[in-house]
């Protein structure tokens, strides 16, 4: 009988056992399948929101991680190239030298407590019990960080391994290069030649784009145009080439006188337009007073001795929204409200 006994128990010991390791397996496969979400993710993101609302995401709900954060060397990119994404509280543009100084062998570093942490990585307010930190190389360079914080100090210690955030770390530096590139180029094709401002196109655009963070996280936004009066008095008295050099200087101005995350363009010869992101209409005499004075200054540096007059339009995001069906303006809606700003004050 005592044999039978211990025949079951060393049965049953031996049956716990193999539940233990199809259990690490079953596991470890949830978390192969899990990696290969978000390591897709980060290839099929197609503009930084995505990698806000997607695989970052993915990486704090998949591996129940409580913080993760994407840092982005801003000596390597223009923030601006991205398009207007401060919005994003998970991606965060940061110098070159932050990254020189806390990746001296260009490897990931991971730590308990805040002791080795420099303040540009520091979340403050939040207390963290361990971090891992991974640098995003492309061509020796490091371009940005992958970020990973725990509240947990054992989560990641010195026996973590690295490998998965090598991995990808490497692909996230293929996919931020690929939107990067792709960024630039399209919007190369949307500026006008003359004023080197935006386009139409980019109008049509950058509404939507506004429109649609509006509706879904809430950022207002100021749609402006500036029609300016009797611009042929310049062409009919200097010619024109000096009507097109008022434009491009003038375009010039605007690009130097209004935030980097506003977009400005140009409609029409003679209309342009100021997308201003995060602004309710509080400000709306100051901008009226201020491109008034970008055209004065214009005139007086090309000696045109013309006096020209403006008509300005102005819609805010709750306006613009009544145009819209399903987050989306066609271009007819948009034609729409710039006539009827314009309309309204000829």
């Amino acid at each position: 009988m005592s044999k039978v006994n211990n025949i079951l128990k060393e049965n049953g010991e031996l049956k716990r056992e193999l539940e233990g390791i199809l259990g690490l397996v079953k596991e470890n496969e949830a978390k192969y399948e899990g990696f290969k979400v978000v390591e897709y993710a980060f290839l099929m993101s197609e503009n930084l929101e995505d990698y806000s609302e997607k695989p970052l995401r993915y990486l704090e709900e998949i591996f129940s991680i409580d913080r993760v954060l994407l840092f982005v060397n801003n000596v390597v990119f223009e923030e601006e190239v991205f398009g207007e994404i401060d919005y994003l509280d998970n991606i965060i543009f940061t110098e070159d030298r932050t990254f020189r100084y806390f990746y001296l062998e260009k490897r990931p570093y991971c730590d308990s407590g805040k002791t080795n942490m420099i303040n540009e990585f520091d979340l403050k307010g939040d207390d963290f019990g361990s971090y891992l930190f991974s640098p995003v190389i492309e061509n020796n360079k490091i371009i940005g960080s992958l970020n990973l914080y725990s509240k947990d100090p054992s989560r990641f210690d010195g026996e973590s391994s690295f490998d998965f955030i090598r991995d990808l770390s490497f692909k996230i530096s293929v996919s931020l290069r690929k939107i990067y590139d792709s960024q630039k180029l399209y919007r190369q094709s949307r500026v006008d030649i003359t004023s080197n401002t935006y386009n139409t196109l980019a109008m049509y655009e950058f509404l939507n784009q506004a429109l649609h963070r509006y509706m879904r996280y809430g950022c207002p936004f100021d749609f402006y145009l500036f029609e300016i009066d009797d611009l042929k008095k310049i062409v009919d008295k200097y010619g024109h080439r000096a009507g097109d050099k008022f434009i491009r200087d003038l375009g010039g101005l605007m690009n130097e006188n209004f935030r980097k995350s506003d977009m400005i363009g140009r409609f029409g010869r003679d209309v342009f337009y100021l997308i201003m992101p995060h602004s309710d209409g509080s400000v709306h005499d100051d901008i009226v007073y201020k491109f008034k004075q970008i055209i004065k200054s214009v005139c007086k540096e090309n000696g045109f001795d013309t006096d020209l007059g403006m008509i300005t339009g102005h819609a805010d995001a709750p306006a613009i929204s009544s145009f819209a069906e399903d987050e989306k303006l066609r271009s007819e809606d948009i034609l729409n409200i710039v006539d009827e700003l314009l309309s309204k004050n000829r």
